[in-house]
This record gives structure tokens, sequence and C-alpha cells, in this order.
């Protein structure tokens, strides 16, 4: 599988020999991923620029994470306002190459939420340039206040109920507590957050988790790793088979890169979206401190 026969992912190339048909949609993290200016002045022409918070997650509240999945209504009214529908070709893209877990987080909100047509492009802004792609200052986004389920302009209308699901699964903490018991629940988050700190119980992980940072999914270059290799990363964690995976993270965008990575291998990884900023506040939550568990005894990926 290449990023140009895959239905999740394209490479530059191929996003730009066919930029006629798509929308392209860059996608800002909700925090700074890395310091200093950026290094890529403009954008893709005609992209519509849109955030993490603002755009792919709703309102926090008091039991859920800081990045709560958005109404599926409220995703297809901001995309309606921009003129874009279910139907249209999507490529979601980054401008740095760190931030690719936040094009994954708009990928998995975008299809969970409908949208039938929607890539990640492969090594983002910078893989564009590389392959000769123009830039151009991006379109900025819709602001105005609307009430819920309605669109603005040309669109002024009240939105069906959309049922959300797109093959993707959810995860609450009933599930999550016993994916990380019989299946392989990941953690995606640095050693450090897996492991915890000393001085504070309310640090660690999940108990059982096992810790897959996803940024090991990138290359330097800032593209994804073959399928191959990340196969065998999934192995490595028993995370490739038929019991059930699920992933968290602080928020929800980190582990959306494990959702998205198993996708491309046809392995099915649930989203525990509000993650370790709800877990660790409910006191009544287990957690566990202790090194990185990274690889599975009982499995073999010499000859995956």
């Amino acid at each position: 599988m290449t990023a140009a026969e895959s239905s999740h992912l394209v490479d530059a190339r191929t996003a730009y020999v066919r930029r006629a048909r798509s929308v392209f949609i860059e996608v800002a993290p909700w925090r700074v991923m890395a310091p200093g200016p950026d290094p890529i002045q403009g954008s893709i022409p005609g992209a519509i620029r849109t955030s993490v918070k603002s755009d792919f997650a709703g309102r926090p509240t008091a039991d859920s994470g800081h990045l709560p999945l958005p109404e599926p209504g409220t995703v297809h009214a901001t995309l309606l306002a921009h003129g874009v529908g279910p139907a249209d070709d999507l490529v979601l893209y980054t401008r740095r190459i760190e931030e690719l877990s936040s094009a994954a987080r708009a990928w998995f909100v975008l299809t969970w939420a409908g949208f039938r047509s929607v890539r990640v492009l492969d090594g983002g802004l910078p893989a564009w340039t590389r392959a000769g792609g123009p830039t151009a200052p991006a379109r900025a986004p819709a602001r105005e206040e609307r009430p819920a389920g309605s669109v603005p302009g040309r669109f002024e209308t009240t939105l069906p109920q959309v049922p959300a699901d797109g093959g993707r699964r959810v995860l609450d903490i009933a599930e999550v507590l016993e994916v990380a018991d019989y299946g392989t629940l990941l953690d995606s988050r640095p050693t450090g957050a897996y492991n915890g700190a000393l001085d504070d119980p309310r640090t660690g992980h999940v108990p059982h988790a096992v810790h897959a940072h996803s940024a090991e999914l990138m290359a330097p270059d800032g593209l994804l790793r073959p399928p191959a290799d990340m196969r065998k990363w999934f192995l490595s964690r028993r995370a490739i088979g038929s019991h059930e995976v699920g992933a968290y993270c602080g928020g929800g965008v980190s582990s959306a890169l494990l959702v998205f990575a198993g996708a491309l291998l046809g392995q099915q990884v649930g989203l525990f979206v509000d993650s370790w900023s709800a877990w660790a506040r409910d006191v009544s939550l287990p957690v566990e401190r202790g090194a990185a568990l990274t690889r599975s005894e009982v499995v073999d990926t010499d000859c995956a």
C-alpha cells in the first residue's frame, strides 16, 4: 500500500495532480508543537484554515477531557459555511511535520461525523512544497456565532440529525477498562507522562496500558513510516489482531494518529477521546505508574 493508493492517506505529488478536485483544509494544532517562526510562508492555494480546538473539538464539561468530540451537526455546519459538503474530497494537512496528529484528529472527527472522502496529506505542507506545490495566503475561517445546527448565508437551514459513527469507535471509561484488561490499550504520550511522577499519585497511565508514543510512527522527513514498519510496530505492542485495541493520550489528539495508522493497516483502534485529561481528574479511577511497557513477550515480530 502506498499513500497514493490509500483511501485515508495521499502523497504530495498525487495531491498536487488532483488539486482541482480536492478541498484542502489546513489544521492548526491546539497548542504550539515546535518553537520559532513557520519555516514556510503561505499555505496551499485556496485552503481553508481550521484548528483542532475551535473546529474539531466541543466545549469541555466537568466530566469531559479538555478536547471532547463536537456535535456532528456542528462539524457539518462549520464546513458548509465554507461551501463544503460531506461528499466533497477533503485533504487535511498541517504546516509542520510535528503536527501530523492534529490532521489525524480532524480526520477522525470528520469521518466519525459522516464525511465520506477524507484523506491526510502525508508529510503536510513541507511535503507539498518539496513536490513543487505553490503556496498562497490561506482562507480565514468563518467565526460568526450561530445557533447549533444552522448554517449562515445560502446554507441558512436546519441540518438533519447526522448519525455519528463513520466506522470509528469511541470508547467510554468502562470500555477503556475492558480493553486494558482483555485487549490492548495504547498510551500514545511520551515516556515521562506514561511513567508518571513519584510525588503525584494522579500521574502515570491506565493500568495495563502499553506505551506507544505516536511520534515513533513518523520518519525524520515527516512522512509516515512504510506500512511494513508500522505493522511491525503495532505487532510489537500486540495491537494487530481480532482482539479489541484502543488508544488514548492527553486529550485525544496524538492518539488519533494511532487510530489513523491502524486504519491504514486495516486494524480498528477505538479512541478514548477524553483521554488522560479526564481520567486523572476522576479520583475513583485507578492509576498505574512505572516503566514503559513497549513489547509483548508473546509476539515475535522478526518475521512480521
